[in-house]
């Protein structure tokens, strides 16, 4: 038998162990042979870092919410919004108001009477201003009557009723300018002739008529609304009238109103 030299034998081994330490590495296994790693340039800094070495002036300081613009459309809807805000207000403080008349003239039923001064003032203007168209009725009888039977002139029948009814007329009218023309201010007594007085008495009859009107309406309205409701209407309205009043008050005027 052919025996094996160690010579061949050693050399047979370091060929495997070569063979093998190469597929170790070809898998992954065993040392890597060290490599020189070319130089990787540094990273460039990112814009958190330029913004946190950056001065504090130059740095992004959060900014207030400001809503956006409105367009037309937008604008035209808060216009609409505003004016019937308004108006529902308006209606409020004349009920307010209403509230209060009512509560006053339940309260007090003289506070309807003319006053005393006022109703005398308008029975001495009624003399002049009537008591001469009704005097002048008579006269004009008694001219009719001196004319036909001292002077024998003949007049129509229609002409003597058509003059009567004309003096009754002027004396109506002079009813009404006496109680119009005087002052229904206790404090005042008017002028002789009762011109200005007259103008400002008509115009108060103008306001209240109209506000007659307007109180009929709102007494509609109020008649599908319970006392709590109104009540609470009212106070809102009350409360932010007061809150807009204390915006444009000062501190000393604050402190004033609170007694502080």
């Amino acid at each position: 038998t052919l025996t094996a030299s160690p010579v061949s034998a050693f050399t047979a081994n370091h060929r495997i162990s070569r063979r093998t330490y190469g597929l170790n590495l070809a898998k992954g296994f065993g040392d890597k042979p060290t490599t020189r790693s070319k130089k990787q340039p540094s990273p460039a800094p990112s814009n958190e870092d330029a913004d946190a070495g950056a001065p504090v002036a130059q740095q992004n300081v959060p900014t207030k919410f400001e809503p956006a613009p409105m367009n037309a459309g937008q604008k035209a809807l808060q216009r609409l919004q505003d004016a019937e805000r308004s108006k529902k207000d308006d209606e409020l403080r004349q009920v307010k108001e209403l509230r209060m008349v009512d509560s006053m003239v339940t309260g007090n039923p003289n506070a309807a009477v003319i006053p005393e001064k006022v109703a005398m003032r308008m029975g001495k203007r009624m003399l002049p201003f009537v008591g001469l168209p009704l005097f002048g009725v008579l006269g004009t009888f008694v001219a009719f009557w001196y004319l036909r039977v001292y002077k024998d002139m003949v007049f129509e029948t229609s002409l003597v009723a058509v003059c009567t009814i004309a003096v009754l007329v002027i004396s109506l009218l002079g009813i009404t300018y006496s109680v119009m023309s005087a002052s229904w201010d206790e404090d005042s007594d008017g002028s002789l002739l009762g011109i200005e007085e007259f103008q400002k008495n008509v115009g108060n009859i103008k306001d209240g008529l109209n506000r007659t009107s307007q109180n009929a309406i709102l007494r509609e309205k109020m008649a599908g609304l319970s006392e709590a409701e109104i009540e609470a209407a009212i106070a809102d309205l009350e409360r932010r009238e007061n809150r807009e009043k204390r915006k444009g008050m000062s501190l000393k005027d604050k402190m004033d109103e609170e007694g502080l």
